[in-house]
């Protein structure tokens, strides 16, 4: 082996090393905030670059995470394209913003199914 392919794959060696111990870190972060302890948060890092994929509950959530991992020590820049928030929060059902015409609207929708399939839904027995 050449030494300059050699330096090459000690170099690449050790920053897939760096990588490893800084996503470790960075997980660990995440997961020792109360903040963000228990999110769907995926890490991966490359050269320093920190990247977060997944889900959090609110815009917030995902801005605390953004600052926690600028804060680890060692991460060069965070990549949060890939980090959603949810809608509406798990176990949560979604209030319209006009409920009443809502319920109105799923009332008639009910309706019009009764009408064309009949009280049993369409079974005939």
């Amino acid at each position: 082996m050449k030494m300059h392919s050699f330096n090459q794959y000690s170099h690449d060696l050790g920053m897939a090393v760096h990588d490893l111990w800084l996503t470790t870190k960075v997980k660990s972060a995440l997961e020792m905030a109360k903040a963000t302890r228990g999110q769907h948060i995926h890490v991966k890092t490359h050269a320093g670059v920190v990247t977060l994929s997944g889900q959090v509950e609110s815009h917030r959530l995902c801005e605390q995470a953004i600052e926690l991992v600028r804060a680890v020590h060692g991460v060069v820049e965070v990549d949060a394209q890939g980090l959603e928030t949810w809608m509406v929060a798990p176990g949560h059902q979604p209030e319209a913003p006009n409920a009443e015409e809502s319920a109105d609207h799923e009332a008639q929708i009910a309706r019009r199914r009764e009408r064309i399939q009949g009280p049993h839904g369409g079974d005939t027995p």
